[in-house]
């Protein structure tokens, strides 16, 4: 096997190199991860663990592959395993410790690990990997993979197929192996055509009256929701819809609502991944632009079916971000921080939790606010994301420019996203 394998970029990884040219520092830089806490329950053996956090960065090559330029041309290195590095700290220390780490995305392992012992059967475990190569389902993969790795170890089981007969052909993180486009030209200049129509001149999203001002700055909130998943399918299925797009509507409701804007435009955050993509560590994304129409005084279910309908003409008609933006060049307007205001918008997906004998684990969920990670795409506004609770809930989080946007804006669309989700699911 060769000491170091080179390999083209995935679509995800030609966009982050795009978000780099507009906001240089952002995405290649030590601060740029992605976080997941997970609270440990059973007898944890260190060196165990130690060994089973190694294994993985053999298994998965994402968290040993660097975004390489030569000559200004982009491409994938991958590198021989290097050791995980695993922090021990007393839990008092744990978030202050994470915080003020740095992850270089040209480190040997592109995976960290922080373990605080509660008692010799409860821990909290804090994996940080760079977000170039892992996304939060990465992070719920790798824990998964982390502890039946653990439990293999301790009763001395070596499985087929394990870690250490891997394949040795990268598969390039972000999507599977670079093939040949997947529409042929004439149909891509028909979605070009579709996306010069949608984006040109995007709508604006209308200012407070009293906008704080002041330098550019950012800050962040994060709120429940009491929506939970089984009452949105439910909510969804006689609307002919799904709980993504109830959600949405009631984003985009809320917008609407609170600022008068009838012509809205919502950069949203796509899952990116195939079924064949679901067991890979990687950086799996797109961001699709959804401009809908909710002029009139419309009932909340005239909402669903415009925005359902303006979702699906997206949806349909999909590119790749990198793809776009390179046939469309003035469309780099509006993903670029200067750009027109506007609010981007992501449901987070995750697999299901999974543990294994002889330890169990809860996800936990970090403190918000965190100097750490940050949205990938950049937008000159607002991002909010929503990720599922263990109880089928959500909680939502905005991160907003603190100069165009007081904390008043933000609270009155959080109460009106709220009830927007209420009356939805309600119907």
């Amino acid at each position: 096997m060769q000491d170091q394998l080179t390999v083209p970029l995935s679509p995800a990884q030609r966009l982050l190199c795009w978000v780099d040219e507009v906001t240089p520092g952002m995405i290649f830089g030590p601060r740029f991860v992605a976080v997941g806490g997970y609270r440990i329950s059973g007898p944890l053996d260190v060196s165990v663990l130690r060994g089973a956090l190694d294994r993985l960065v053999v298994r998965h090559r994402a968290l040993r592959t660097a975004i390489v330029r030569d000559d200004g041309v982009p491409y994938q290195s991958v590198r021989p395993p290097a050791p995980v590095p695993l922090t021990e700290v007393a839990p008092d220390l744990l978030i202050d410790t994470i915080v003020a780490g740095e992850y270089p995305p040209g480190s040997p392992s592109l995976l960290w690990a922080f373990l605080a012992r509660h008692d010799p059967t409860d821990a909290t475990l804090v994996l940080v990997a760079q977000h170039t190569v892992a996304d939060p389902w990465s992070m719920r993969i790798l824990i998964t993979d982390l502890l039946r790795t653990y439990g293999d170890s301790v009763t001395g089981w070596t499985p087929a197929g394990s870690a250490e007969q891997a394949d040795p052909v990268p598969v390039p993180p972000g999507g599977s192996v670079p093939a040949a486009p997947r529409h042929d030209e004439q149909r891509l200049r028909r979605l070009t055509d579709h996306w010069r129509q949608v984006l040109a001149d995007p709508p604006e999203l209308p200012l407070p009256a009293a906008a704080p001002g002041g330098d550019p700055r950012t800050s962040e909130v994060r709120f429940p929701l009491s929506v939970t998943e089984p009452r949105l399918r439910a909510a969804a299925r006689p609307l002919r819809t799904t709980p993504f797009v109830l959600l949405l509507s009631g984003f985009m409701g809320a917008l609407g609502t609170l600022t008068g804007a009838t012509d809205l435009a919502v950069p949203v955050l796509t899952y990116g991944r195939d079924r064949s993509d679901w067991d890979t560590v990687g950086l799996f994304m797109n961001a699709l632009p959804v401009r809908a129409d909710l002029t009139g005084d419309l009932t909340a279910t005239q909402t669903v079916a415009r925005v359902h309908a303006a979702f699906a003409a997206a949806f349909s008609r999909e590119l790749p971000l990198t793809e776009l933006l390179s046939r469309l060049p003035e469309a780099v307007r509006f993903f670029a921080p200067d750009g027109p205001v506007c609010a981007q918008f992501e449901v987070i997906q995750l697999p299901p939790a999974q543990s294994s004998a002889p330890l169990s684990h809860r996800p936990l969920r970090l403190p918000g606010g965190l100097p750490l990670g940050g949205p990938v795409i950049p937008v000159n506004g607002l991002v909010t994301w929503l990720e599922q609770d263990s109880d089928g809930g959500y909680t939502g989080t905005i991160r907003y420019r603190a100069d165009l946007f007081g904390p008043d804006t933000i609270d009155r669309l959080v109460r009106c996203y709220a009830d927007r989700l209420d009356e939805l699911v309600g119907l």
